[in-house]
């Protein structure tokens, strides 16, 4: 044998040797294992047990003020509970009976609240039937009205918005006025906003006075067109009549409490009685701050003080103050020249109904005041022709009482109002009116009413309606006998010849109160505002 074949027997020697020691044909390293089996029942259990949770965390709280919503989640616990169970192919039949039980037991817990919750709310609804039938009989007879016109538009005797607020000839005692009575007025005190209608906004009214049995209250919800404030030049609101400190500018007297309420200063931001001291060399002292909102400057001889309650402005000042507005000053005036309309209720001492009625009027202005827009419309003029329709709101108060089935219902309403009006030349010219869209209580339900104003005739003053049929009150298109009443004022607050008018003598507004009756069951007296469409 040659030596190189020697050599080549060695080398395949060695790697023989070499693969077996990395395991070419070795068997020292063991073969891996496969993961255990996972028992499908194990996950069925732990499906069951959760939905179980579920149902007995959530079928406790079922109880008779719980939401429907409460309640659904509840069945919808149990009926998961039963679908793991159901769903459990690998779990003993003997494991699931006793998870069936369990679901079982919290499955009649559930069934006897439910029970125990339509109970309750069977019991409520009835009390409130009951308490919206005896609120319906009560206020049914306070829209009654005096037994000489039967309408309620007469428990109220000329009713006046004021800056003091607003001031009826309704007594401090409740009921519905005597046919003769002529009670002190009594001045409600404006409170909270009541939201608005369309462009007119509401405010709420109130005044409650007596004691014990004689407590009275009064009530009102008032809505106006007033409009935003306007800013004038300072001489143009307030009269300059002070002397002037340094003899070369008109100033404003401040001695009197309503100016004290125009006075705001940070010298005077103090509470009680604080002097202040006119500075050495000086022939008066001077302080900044503003007067109605107009930015100047105070001024003062004398011994000078100034007395502050907390409230802000000053309640008392001494010595001689003046105030000098600054160069080009603005006051911002509210508007003093609307309409309003709304409706009133008089209270007994338990809160009940006795006296309602409804009312429009216009606030700031008299018959002299050309220049407001709020003069009344003689629309018997002969130069007032054509034809409009004007778009609106309507608020009042509304009573349902039938004596047969013990059911009725009361309170206040909001709705749509629209007229159409026929000045002279016009085919019978006259005013008709639709009030409709019904929402009762602030609530968006329509009740399915309509009342519709018979044409009221054209007058010097206003509206009048006619003596016969004057206003038919239906209900989801079932209309009762012809009943009631209503009147209306038009007034034109955008003349044609003024600077900002609409370049026509039609009036632009129209406000009026309306009475009307559903058979002997429904009672309802409310006021409206309407605008040119």
């Amino acid at each position: 044998m040659k030596s190189t074949d020697k050599f080549v027997l060695v080398l395949v020697a060695s790697l023989a040797l070499l693969l077996a020691g990395c395991g070419g044909g070795s068997s020292s390293m063991e073969e891996p294992t496969e993961p255990p089996a996972v028992d499908p029942a194990v996950a069925e259990r732990a499906a069951i047990n959760s939905a179980i949770m579920t149902a007995r965390a959530a079928v406790p709280g079922v109880n008779n003020d719980s939401t429907d919503s409460e309640v659904s989640a509840a069945e919808t616990a149990i009926a998961n509970a039963r679908a793991a169970i159901a769903a459990a192919a690998n779990v003993p039949a003997e494991e699931k009976a006793a998870n069936t039980a369990t679901v079982d037991t919290l499955a009649a817990q559930l069934t006897a609240a439910k029970t125990a919750r339509m109970a309750a709310m069977d019991a409520a609804d009835e009390a409130m039937a009951k308490a919206m039938a005896e609120t319906g009989k009560l206020l049914h007879a306070a829209l009654a009205g005096p037994a000489a016109t039967n309408t309620a538009l007469d428990n109220i005797g000329g009713p006046g918005l004021t800056s003091a607020g607003l001031a009826i000839d309704a007594a401090a005692g409740a009921g519905t006025l005597a046919d003769d009575d002529n009670p002190d007025s009594v001045t409600l005190k404006a409170g909270d906003a009541a939201g608005s209608l369309g462009s007119w906004m509401g405010m709420d009214y109130a005044l409650t006075t007596g004691t014990g049995d004689a407590k009275v209250t009064n009530e009102a919800r008032i809505y106006t067109n007033q409009g935003a404030p306007t800013r004038k030049a300072f001489t143009a609101v307030h009269t300059l009549d002070g002397t002037p400190v340094d003899g070369t500018n008109t100033t404003l007297s401040v001695d009197s409490n309503a100016e004290y309420a125009l006075v705001m200063a940070a010298a005077f931001t103090h509470s009680g009685t604080q002097s202040h001291p006119i500075p050495a060399n000086t022939i008066a002292l001077k302080v900044r701050g503003t007067y109605d909102g107009a930015p100047g400057e105070y001024s003062c001889t004398g011994t000078c003080t100034s007395t502050n309650d907390g409230s802000g402005s000053p309640s008392a000042l001494g010595g001689t103050w003046t105030f000098k507005p600054d160069s080009g000053a603005m006051v911002s005036q509210p508007d003093a020249h609307y309409l309003y309309y709304g409706w009133w209720v008089s209270k007994d001492s338990d809160g009940e109904p006795t006296a309602a009625s409804a009312f429009a009027d216009r606030f700031g202005t008299d018959s002299g005041d050309s220049t407001d827009g709020l003069d009344v419309v003689d629309l018997t003029a002969v130069g007032l022709t054509g034809s409009a329709t004007y778009s609106g709101q309507a608020a009042g108060k509304f009573a349902m009482s039938n004596p047969l089935d013990g059911t009725g219902n009361g309170g206040h309403f909001t709705a749509d109002a629209n007229l159409e009006a026929s000045f002279n030349g016009e085919t019978n010219p006259g005013v008709t009116g639709t009030i409709d869209n019904f929402r009762l209580n602030d609530g968006s339900e329509d009740p399915g009413w309509s009342v519709s104003l018979a044409r009221g005739a054209l007058g010097s003053t206003g509206i009048t309606a006619p003596a016969a049929d004057p206003t038919v009150w239906s209900i989801n298109g079932n209309k009762a006998p012809a009943s009631g009443t209503w009147s209306g004022t038009m007034y034109d607050e955008m003349p044609g010849n003024a600077p900002s008018g609409d370049g026509s003598n039609i009036p632009t507004t129209v406000t009026g109160t309306f009475y009307s009756e559903f058979s002997t069951v429904g009672r309802m007296v409310g006021a409206f505002g309407a605008e040119k469409d």
